[in-house]
């Protein structure tokens, strides 16, 4: 996004509470009491945060991953831009992990870093390739989740989602209106694979990451569609709102979700306001992602938190806050500096 559109929206702002939101429900779900978060009991199960949180990540990424395909040079720009943006930081949070997390293993030092799946864990780094949940010996006591930072499971997704959109960039500029399609025949066949065949005849159309990838998809529509939301943003909220709550009154609906969350989202995003400065200082967002959950298991593996949500809530953001306030500065903002130095020549 460029410097002088990032405080017209509120994307910053919308980011930030979706990441609060994720930390806020597993700091109920790490306790084992996901029953008991607010959104959970208020919707009878229908909803919680980090669906929130995750819908609102997801229909932020393709509206503006969309855009970012419009802009970009060439594929080999596209491509860097997006690993400037996601693994430097994953770097620095492994070798964090891996070298924290021995205090935590109830091994020893020696055994943990013999151990080659302490090693393996570096895989994480690229997860479009897959993921490594555990280490040795790590939070094995902690009372309802084992895995040292279950939140990077969404960078695969959004990684493979990158590959994609290099694959509709190459195709953009003469079949624009074809990619359009292909999102729209993506709808049609969930829709005919949920009420004509039960959910059969492609499993994977019922699936969780298939649920966020059409949600990246129909916002990436929205993109190409060229839909102006800053000319009504009240109006697209009002009608997409009601579609949503439509959806979580009657779950036979919540299909709506596909079309009303994108649609919500992108038309809140262009509300002015003083909401408009909340990534004045600097995009904090990605580093309290990914540090919160570790940290959260630590707390919890220390015998810090042992049945308080809304405590554990607040010990994370207190610690997380920092951390992810010196990553962007230390290590984000600098390499993101150097997104221009590779292909820019191809067009």
């Amino acid at each position: 996004m460029h410097h002088h559109e990032r405080f017209q929206n509120n994307y910053d702002f919308l980011r930030l509470f979706a990441a609060f939101s994720i930390i806020f429900y597993h700091s109920f779900s790490l306790l084992h009491q996901a029953g008991s978060e607010p959104l959970m009991q208020l919707t009878k199960g229908r909803l919680n945060f980090s669906f929130i949180g995750l819908s609102i990540f997801f229909c932020i990424s393709g509206f503006l991953i969309a855009k970012s395909t419009a802009r970009s040079p060439g594929v080999i720009n596209y491509l860097w831009k997006r690993f400037l943006r996601i693994q430097p930081l994953l770097i620095v949070t492994c070798i964090l992990t891996v070298f924290i997390c021995v205090f935590f293993s109830n091994l020893s030092a020696k055994t943990y870093f013999l151990n080659r799946n302490t090693w393996s864990y570096f895989r994480n780094i690229m997860p479009v390739f897959g993921l490594q949940f555990t280490l040795p010996g790590v939070f094995v006591h902690n009372v309802a989740e084992h895995g040292v930072n279950g939140s990077l499971w969404t960078l695969i997704l959004e990684e493979r989602l990158y590959i994609l959109m290099s694959i509709i960039f190459l195709l953009r500029k003469k079949y624009k209106s074809y990619i359009v399609l292909f999102i729209a025949v993506l709808n049609f066949f969930y829709l005919a694979n949920r009420f004509f065949f039960d959910g059969e005849m492609v499993r994977y159309f019922t699936s969780l990451p298939f649920f966020y990838a059409l949600l990246f998809l129909n916002s990436a529509a929205l993109y190409f569609l060229k839909i102006n939301f800053s000319n009504s943003p009240f109006f697209f909220v009002s009608f997409s709102l009601v579609a949503f709550i439509t959806a979580v009154l009657f779950p036979s609906l919540n299909f709506l979700y596909f079309f009303s969350i994108p649609v919500l989202v992108n038309s809140v995003a262009q509300i002015k306001g003083i909401t408009n400065h909340a990534g004045k200082y600097g995009d904090f967002t990605y580093g309290i992602y990914v540090f919160s959950f570790p940290v959260q298991q630590m707390f919890i593996a220390a015998g810090i938190v042992k049945e308080n949500p809304f405590a554990l809530f607040l010990y994370t953001i207190v610690i997380v806050f920092p951390m992810a306030v010196s990553s962007w500065n230390l290590v984000e903002k600098k390499c993101l500096r150097l997104k221009k130095l590779v292909g820019m020549h191809h067009k």
